[in-house]
């Protein structure tokens, strides 16, 4: 008979093959956690802290240096655009010979009466003498603009509006530019003269002083001044009894006058001005040309409504586009 081991007995509490453990004694035999973590290494909590502040301090660092370069980006790009661009060194234009003038202020009307339309057909209500264009700086003139003085239904007493019968002056051809002299850049208003003063301007004062008569000329007024740039401006204004002999003037003056300071001139297109509303306007240029290759001699007839202006600039060197091209549109703005 063969002997067998007999196994040793279960202990009391081992868990019985084919069921599950018992809950509680897994309970009692899992190790106790101990109910608070022990406290951290001192150094190890000091370096934390360093940490921490070397981080605030790069932000507030960081940020101080964003709001610099906003506050910089904001200075600079109101240094440039506050500025006119004229006065930034390096971004200035060069000039092209324009002169500075006062803002164009228009003369006030009598009572009752309505300034011209942009058709041209009403007559100019307001004193000739204050529909000059002003000097401009660059010859003397003020910046300021001119205070017109309370205006009357008649014209100036002692304006010499004389008729184109009258004789002529004692020294025909000093005429115009005596009125014209006194009335020099400083003067806010150009000077009355004789319609036969602006006739012996022309290279044939017969035949103007004709074309002045037939077209019943009622009064003139000049004004001229010589810019820095050595270009001199004559201006002369003369006004006409109805828009219908203006017009008649005006054709005549063009095609059968010329300025003595203007020989030899021929006709120039202007197809590229800016539109005068309620004028016409035709140029003519010196066929001399100056040292700088501009006409030496720049001549502008401009109608509109009952007045006729003649316009004539000068200039041994060549007068330029640019300040010819801003006198005429200024003063075609001014009788507009």
């Amino acid at each position: 008979m063969t002997d067998h081991a007999t196994p040793p007995p279960a202990p009391a509490n081992a868990p019985v093959p084919g069921k599950g453990a018992d809950p509680v004694l897994e309970a009692l035999a899992a190790p106790v956690a101990e109910p608070f973590a022990a406290a951290e290494d001192p150094a190890t909590l000091a370096e934390q802290e360093a940490r921490r502040t070397r981080r605030r301090k790069a932000a507030v660092r960081w940020s101080g240096a964003v709001l610099v370069f906003a506050l910089a980006g904001t200075g600079s790009a109101l240094a440039v655009t506050a500025p006119d661009r004229t006065d930034l060194p390096g971004l200035a234009t060069a000039s092209d010979g324009r002169y500075t003038f006062a803002p164009l202020t228009l003369p006030p009307l009598p009572a009752g009466q309505e300034a011209p339309d942009d058709k041209g057909k009403s007559p100019h209500h307001a004193d000739l003498r204050y529909l000059l264009l002003p000097a401009p700086k660059e010859a003397g003139g003020s910046l300021t603009p001119p205070v017109f003085p309370a205006p009357t239904a008649a014209a100036p007493s002692g304006s010499p509006t004389a008729s184109p019968s009258a004789p002529a002056s004692p020294a025909p051809s000093d005429s115009a530019s005596a009125g014209a002299s006194a009335s020099a850049a400083g003067s806010a208003f150009g000077q009355w003269v004789p319609c036969d003063a602006i006739a012996d301007e022309q290279q044939d004062p017969v035949k103007m002083r004709s074309v002045l008569l037939e077209h019943a000329c009622r009064a003139a007024t000049v004004r001229e001044w010589t810019a820095s740039d050595g270009t001199r401006t004559q201006i002369r204004l003369l006004r006409f009894g109805s828009v219908r002999e203006s017009w008649g003037a005006f054709a005549d003056v063009r095609s059968k006058g010329g300025p003595k300071a203007a020989p030899s001139t021929k006709g120039t297109p202007h197809d590229d001005w800016d539109a005068l509303d309620g004028s016409s306007l035709t140029l003519v240029e010196s066929t001399t040309a100056g040292t700088k290759g501009a006409p030496t001699a720049r001549v502008a007839y401009l109608s509109a409504a009952d007045v006729v202006a003649v316009i004539t600039m000068t200039n041994p060197a060549g007068v330029p586009t640019a300040p010819f091209r801003q006198v005429v549109t200024l003063q075609g703005e001014l009788l507009g």
